[in-house]
């Protein structure tokens, strides 16, 4: 790289990171400090080109405008039939919300993008015009302060991008969740670049971290009240998907780089930490929800909105197909390494509402002692694992369990775990025709741990 070329892009780097964190100090750039002990000599011309640039470089970040840098790029390309699917050719949407930093530069936004898979995708970012993306700050894109848009083709949850000369260290805030379902979240501990630069949050001062909290709840919501710091604030949301957007400060000793969310049905949603209450317009009247609350517990709401009516599928008992599944044993060294379960699909999975689910029984460290008997452990729940995956009807699926998932099962709190011991489990595969259905028991199969020495296959 040239004299010149180098301190172009030390002069452009750092304008746009100051444009970018809404910096006033009059501090001088770090990169024009060492670039002025190495260029002693070269000092009266390289100067006169050094202010005709800066001076272009400030009118350009005065107008509000950050020079723009390569795209975010994918880490893979989605499989339209796999997760969370594909984007849908134009159906990528920049929503109106714009939230100010703390400190300052680009506003958030929030992008929605459906799914081949029938699901609704939230994007988070900075933006600029009309584009959201990230911005090269806090390690991310070389710290090059330039403004990296998102393309419309890609799914937020596969977006990674280069730090520190990497292909794989940064990642973009997002959630998915079907389309027409409520949806209130959190992502603490968020990059100012709206990226991350490799998991090194946890290194940073709370000051330049920042806490994200969003929503879809529906056409029926109206807006959402929380406390920034110790003052309620009401802000209203953006319809008709009833979006909302809080930026806030990490607090200092906060634990970074954690989420969740709450999914629900339009109007039924409940209020989550740090909302204090949604207000919804229910049957024409204005009402509130506030956080869940204890059995007998009070709500503090003003005007409480009518209880939920969840649907309800208890004392439905489910359809059994009674199908045979195939089990084979995977032998290793004459040691039993696996199974293989394989099955017909009775039913098509074309969506993310539709979905196949193995399951075993699962087991607790808690024991019950009988009379005259050796304690037991006592098996609650089930492990399960979904296809998450398109399937034809007709078609043979196949999942694979470890040996020690079927036979020796783990429990107790991961800093004390303790290996169990069974010689059978029963293995059940479901289907299920959309979230809350009551589900249809494709089949069963009892598998038996085999004697040392006679693995075999065997079906049922």
């Amino acid at each position: 790289m040239s004299i010149l070329e180098q301190l172009e892009r030390d002069l452009l780097g750092a304008a746009n990171r100051r444009l970018v964190d809404g910096s006033q100090g009059d501090s001088v750039p770090r990169g024009h400090e060492r670039w002025a002990r190495v260029t002693r000599g070269w000092r009266l011309p390289i100067t006169v080109f050094g202010c005709v640039l800066a001076s272009a470089t400030i009118a350009l970040a005065a107008s509000g405008v950050i020079l723009t840098g390569a795209p975010v790029r994918p880490e893979t390309q989605p499989d339209p039939a796999v997760g969370q699917g594909a984007p849908l050719p134009g159906a990528s949407q920049l929503l109106s919300l714009r939230v100010p930093d703390p400190e300052g530069g680009l506003e958030w936004g929030m992008k929605v993008v459906r799914t081949t898979r029938g699901e609704l995708c939230i994007q988070i970012g900075r933006v600029q015009g009309s584009q959201l993306g990230q911005v090269g700050i806090d390690g991310v894109f070389h710290d090059d302060g330039r403004f990296h848009p998102m393309p419309a083709d890609i799914l937020p949850g596969s977006i990674r991008q280069g730090v520190n000369g990497g292909e794989n260290d940064g990642t973009a805030t997002v959630s998915c969740a079907l389309v027409g379902q409520a949806v209130a979240g959190e992502h603490r501990g968020v990059d100012r670049s709206a990226g991350s630069a490799n998991g090194h949050e946890s290194a940073r001062p709370g000051g330049e971290l920042r806490n994200i909290y969003y929503g879809l709840l529906g056409s029926r919501a109206v807006s959402v009240s929380y406390r920034a710091g110790k003052v309620p604030l009401t802000i209203p949301v953006s319809g008709p998907l009833g979006a909302y957007l809080i930026v806030r400060p990490a607090e200092p000793r906060e634990q970074v780089g954690i989420g969740g969310e709450s999914i629900g049905s339009e109007g039924d949603l409940p209020a989550y930490p740090p909302l204090t209450a949604i207000t919804y317009r229910l049957e024409g009247k204005l009402c509130e929800r506030g956080p869940v609350v204890a059995p007998g517990g009070h709500s503090e709401v003003l005007d409480p909105c009518p209880v939920p009516h969840w649907p309800s599928v208890g004392g439905v008992r489910p359809r059994e197909l009674h199908q045979p599944l195939r089990v084979r044993l995977e032998v290793d060294r004459h040691t039993l390494s696996g199974v293989l379960l394989s099955f017909k699909a009775p039913f098509a999975v074309d969506n993310a509402k539709q979905d196949y689910t193995i399951r075993i029984p699962g087991v607790s460290c808690g024991r019950q002692t009988f009379a005259h008997r050796r304690p037991e452990e006592i098996a609650t729940g089930y492990d399960e694992v979904t296809l998450g995956r398109d399937v034809a009807k007709g078609s043979t699926v196949t999942h694979r369990f470890s040996a020690g998932e079927l036979f020796a099962p783990v429990c107790g709190l991961p800093s004390h775990p303790r290996a169990l011991h069974r010689s059978e489990a029963t293995i059940e595969v479901l289907y299920r025709a959309y979230q809350g259905a009551v589900p249809v028991i494709v089949g069963k199969a009892l598998v038996r741990e085999p004697p040392p020495g006679r693995p075999r296959s065997r079906g049922r």
